[in-house]
């Protein structure tokens, strides 16, 4: 659970025990959890506060106040371990730079992020995607100023927005419905103009591009629609 700190501590410290002599040169935060839609295991979350949406009243208690523990989980998962994890990976990324201008060498390193359809303003809303879309919007607005702030280090920043995508998730949420998998993705295939879903090589092939040699290393600050289209509308 990426919202716990003592996750992303052991994450920095697996690699630095076991590669602590290679430089950082790639970071993808790809924390995809939408508590009891795809999963049922958050910290201290209950499948039943899927519900909760903005503007409806299911965000009030009996006695009136706002219930904020919701929206507070999934700032910690999207927003604020997203910060942890750039903040920590451009400390490793500024040290490999600092070698590699010592050896003569030239650095790159790369930071990707995975948001969703529907939390900036440039794609249409997506009912019931309130909690997790209040904290991925964070990723969002602060990967412009992570890849203003490490540019000079050689470093890109760029967020990825998959839109239907053949995953783990997407399969617990056709169960939930008592569909398959890909009776789920035909639901959507009329708002695809490409009238088809991504596979996770698709994504990840996007990723390697980012932060591989052909060209994309020159993308910075970018939130990238992967989405064969969605984005436009069938």
């Amino acid at each position: 659970d990426l919202s716990v700190s003592d996750s992303r501590d052991a994450i920095f410290k697996c690699f630095d025990e076991e590669f602590g002599d290679a430089d950082l040169c790639t970071v993808v935060h790809n924390a995809g959890q939408y508590v009891g839609v795809t999963s049922d295991n958050a910290h201290g979350i209950t499948s039943t506060d899927a519900t909760k949406k903005f503007g409806d009243g299911s965000l009030l208690k009996e006695d009136g106040a706002v219930d904020f523990e919701f929206m507070h989980f999934y700032q910690k998962l999207y927003g604020e371990a997203f910060v942890d994890i750039c903040e920590r990976s451009l400390k490793r990324m500024k040290d490999a730079h600092s070698r590699c201008q010592e050896a003569g060498e030239k650095y790159r390193g790369s930071i990707v992020g995975i948001s969703s359809p529907g939390v900036n303003s440039a794609f249409k809303m997506v009912p019931g995607y309130d909690m997790p879309g209040s904290g991925k919007c964070l990723m969002e607005f602060s990967i412009r100023h992570y890849a203003h702030s490490a540019a000079k280090y050689g470093i890109n920043c760029n967020v990825i927005i998959p839109g239907v995508t053949r995953s783990d998730a997407w399969e617990t949420i056709a169960e939930k419905r008592g569909l398959t998998q890909d009776q789920l993705h035909g639901n959507f295939m009329g708002m695809i103009p490409m009238k088809e879903v991504a596979d996770g090589e698709d994504i990840g092939d996007v990723v390697a591009f980012l932060s591989g040699s052909a060209g994309g290393r020159f993308m910075t600050g970018l939130c990238l629609r992967v989405d064969g289209g969605l984005h436009l509308g069938g």
